[in-house]
């Protein structure tokens, strides 16, 4: 396969016609030349390609031996932020249930569990990319998304050209869409915490905004402003975590029709934290100890959090993490670990380069990207959109199938991971007769909804299914999807969350051109990222 091309053809969906820098020509990184195709084993201290086999094999007897010698708590699972929910969900059950570990982090960038309790029991108060568009208010408090969120970015703009809106703009950088903005206010690094404070009311935090430029009338006046606003979107970034998010929230709230979007900064960061990639988190934000529908179902959960990501580091310096699994991350390059912190760990990654994480591990497994698997994803705002497969690459496979196949060579019954087949729709040996039987809840559902059984276990679409009927707000219209069009999730009844600390937030900080990814691979964004340098430092925003 090799794609030659990136248009949103049909101008369906959330993008409509629209498409970023990196969308348009970063997707030639499939093709590149040091892409991995075959599994690798070390060997005497060396990558050395391997069968598939060979590589399940091993993997499945290590995490067995330190499973059941160590226990689960031994064990670390990392996910990712750019694969599909399904992948995301399979990973955190994958933990939990064959694993015994709750051990599972990923690449944060975004206080999503703060924003789940925060907008707990409250009806649409997450605004969709189509609301950016027609809202007749902004509300923008950090972040750059010309740079970031290229997508929101447009949707900012044109609504300001098109329709009007009154954007208002709080950063400490004078970014770019200042120049659309009603209001600017620019205030001193790290004050975001205090803006949010004053914006819910405490006034004691004015001292630390006031400069030469905005005084306290100003910003008593700014704050009045946007109380007025009618369906105000309040957009913020990173720099808004734990309390101060709250503060935000409860700002909101006293607006008539305000929404929130909180900003991550990968395509499926959203996906990655609604999916139940924490250590103290199942999907849907449900602590991992309690009696949730997880609990019911899945069987086994541990009930004590587990490591985050730092914790799993200092575990695997000390020796007392034994395995780690890295599923579509690279945290030694991308959050600068120690790469011999995991010396004494045996360590999988799945991943499609040979990535400064994946060159110190025991095994590495050539993964698919998201042109060559079907699933789902979801934006920052929440919106979901149906990812279809273009093609593949021989001797890659998907980290979902990767996934079953590991619990597989495990000894694990893959129908206790994935929900395929027809199920059991009555208990036709008992004397009270098949009308009054048990019913398998899954089949039933399916049936309700009109959804044919999956016959495979490498289906992702068996697991959407289980995805719609467990985790809240996942439980969109199937047929919209199909046909293209994005669908809005809810935080409305989502578990409780949890208060993380600010330190766990990890923000990537990348633009359009600085990605430390697979834009790195790909020629063709390096050579327009070129031209743009040598472009005068301030064009047209539009």
């Amino acid at each position: 396969m090799e794609i030659v091309r990136g248009d949103n053809r049909d101008k369906s969906g959330t993008n409509g016609d629209f498409l970023c820098i990196k969308g348009r020509y970063a997707f030639d990184f499939a093709n590149h030349e040091e892409r991995l195709t075959r599994p690798l084993i070390r060997v005497n201290g060396r990558l050395t390609p391997a069968t598939w086999e060979e590589a399940f094999a091993l993997i499945g007897k290590k995490f067995v031996e330190v499973r059941d010698r160590e226990g689960g708590a031994a064990i670390g699972v990392i996910g990712s932020t750019r694969t599909t929910n399904e992948e995301d969900y399979l990973l955190s059950k994958f933990a939990r249930v064959v694993l015994k570990t709750n051990n599972v982090d990923h690449h944060r960038t975004a206080d999503f569990p703060a924003l789940a309790a925060a907008l707990r029991g409250k009806r649409d108060a997450t605004a969709s990319m189509a609301d950016v568009f027609t809202t007749p208010a902004i509300l923008l408090i950090g972040n750059d998304p010309t740079e970031q969120h290229p997508l929101l970015a447009w949707q900012i703009r044109n609504n300001v050209r098109l329709h009007r809106a009154k954007l208002h703009v709080i950063n400490s950088q004078p970014i770019k869409l200042r120049r659309q903005a009603a209001s600017f206010t620019q205030i001193p690094a790290g004050a975001e915490g205090h803006v949010a404070a004053f914006l819910a009311g405490n006034d004691s935090t004015l001292d630390a905004l006031v400069s030469s430029s905005t005084n306290k009338e100003a910003w008593t006046a700014l704050r009045d402003k946007l109380r007025s606003e009618q369906n105000l979107v309040i957009v913020f970034g990173s720099e808004i975590l734990g309390n101060d998010l709250a503060s935000v929230v409860k700002f909101g709230r006293e607006i008539s029709g305000a929404k929130f979007i909180c900003l991550a900064d990968y395509a499926n960061s959203r996906g990655a934290t609604d999916m139940g990639l924490y250590p103290d988190l199942l999907p849907g934000y449900h602590p991992t100890a309690g009696n949730s529908e997880f609990h019911k179902e899945w069987g086994g959960i541990p009930q004590a959090a587990g490591l985050d990501l730092a914790g799993m580091v200092e575990a695997g310096k000390a020796g007392g993490l034994k395995a780690l699994y890295v599923v579509g991350s690279n945290p030694v390059g991308r959050l600068k670990i120690d790469p011999f912190a995991f010396s004494k760990s045996f360590v999988v990654v799945q991943d499609m380069f040979l990535t400064e994480t994946a060159v110190v591990a025991d095994v590495v497994l050539p993964a698919a990207n998201a042109y060559e698997k079907s699933g789902t994803f979801t934006n920052t705002c929440g919106d979901v959109q149906l990812v279809k497969k273009a093609g593949e690459v021989t001797g890659t496979k998907t980290d979902f199938e990767m996934m079953v196949r590991v619990a597989d060579a495990m000894g694990f019954d893959v129908r206790k991971l994935v929900p395929f087949g027809g199920g059991t729709h009555a208990d036709m040996g008992q004397s009270r007769g098949a009308q009054s039987g048990e019913a398998d809840r899954h089949a039933v559902w399916l049936e309700a909804h009109g959804l044919e059984p999956k016959l495979s276990p490498f289906d992702p679409t068996a697991i959407l299914d289980e995805i719609q009927r467990l985790v809240p707000g996942y439980d969109v219209s199937r047929m919209n999807l199909l046909a293209g069009n994005s669908q809005r999730t809810s935080l409305e009844n989502a578990g409780p969350g949890v208060a993380h600390r600010p330190a766990s937030i990890a923000p990537a900080n990348d633009d359009l051109f600085s990605s430390g990814t697979l834009g790195r691979y790909s020629r063709a964004l390096k050579s327009v990222a070129e031209s743009h340098e040598v472009q005068p430092a301030e064009v047209a925003a539009d």
